[in-house]
């Protein structure tokens, strides 16, 4: 399936064994030893039970449902979300001191036409102080919503993940602010373990300030924070999360001098290899 070069998923279902882990291991393991790593990436297994009996119409109709659960997930959170995870949301919004400020960074960061190249030129943006924007940048890179290519805000980009967070919060905002929320929402939300009470939103506000596992942990809390932030951003920074205009700027070439570095380098590992 790996050498199919035309597919972009390669999925495989299989009994959960310790021969099967095994043979698999071994499979994948001879792949990347003498082919391009960045390949093997596109390997999806699914594992159902040891003891399954295909011959048992019941069973099957329970594994039916259990692929149609794990395949769904893992295209809608790993591939079209970006690998967004509840620990994301959670850890996005366990921050600190001036409210909002990180939504609003990652938001000026994800449009704006040219890529930033300094702590400064953020922190003139948005009027804060360059230690704040180090700070956040710090965490919005350590949840995966940005990626840095050198220190402090050198060529600062959102990632993927970034931008559908961003979108998430969109969708997020303007449902909550309707007193609706859409089947789809509630299982993305659900996804990420999260839940709507209203009467979580004006304890959120009160305590944006703060930060403690009971303002993030418990999922009603994780969404209204989230909410606090979003309005936070809006009212002091002018972030406006419907139909953001994310500007995408094309992946950085290592050159010829970066290409050969990693060539030395992998063939170096490889005398370490078990």
């Amino acid at each position: 399936m790996l050498l199919d070069a035309e597919a972009d998923i390669c999925a495989y279902v299989a009994r959960d064994t310790i021969k099967t882990r095994r043979l698999l291991s071994e499979a994948v393991k001879d792949f990347r030893s003498g082919r391009d790593l960045a390949r093997s990436h596109r390997l999806r297994v699914f594992w159902i039970p040891e003891g399954f009996d295909a011959d048992d119409e019941s069973q099957r109709n329970f594994i039916a449902e259990l692929l149609e659960e794990q395949v769904s997930r893992d295209i809608l959170m790993n591939v079209v979300f970006g690998n967004l995870t509840a620990e994301d949301v959670r850890f996005f919004g366990r921050t600190s001191g001036l409210a909002g400020l990180h939504l609003a960074l990652l938001y000026v960061i994800s449009t704006a036409s040219e890529e930033f190249s300094s702590t400064r030129d953020l922190a003139e943006k948005l009027q804060v102080s360059q230690g704040a924007v180090r700070e956040r940048l710090i965490r919005l890179a350590g949840c995966g919503l940005l990626k840095q290519f050198g220190g402090g805000a050198t060529l600062a980009g959102a990632t993927l993940k970034g931008r559908v967070f961003l979108n998430f919060c969109g969708v997020l905002r303007r449902e909550i602010s309707l007193g609706s929320l859409s089947a789809e929402l509630l299982h993305l939300m659900r996804l990420l373990d999260m839940r709507y009470a209203p009467s979580a939103l004006q304890f959120a506000r009160d305590s944006l300030h703060l930060a403690g596992p009971a303002l993030t942990e418990v999922p009603e809390m994780a969404t209204g924070r989230l909410v606090s932030t979003i309005e936070v951003a809006e009212e002091r920074w002018g972030v406006d999360l419907q139909d953001i205009p994310h500007v995408i700027h094309e992946s950085r070439d290592w050159g010829l001098a970066g290409d050969e570095l990693a060539r030395k380098l992998r063939e170096e590992s490889r005398r370490f290899d078990p």
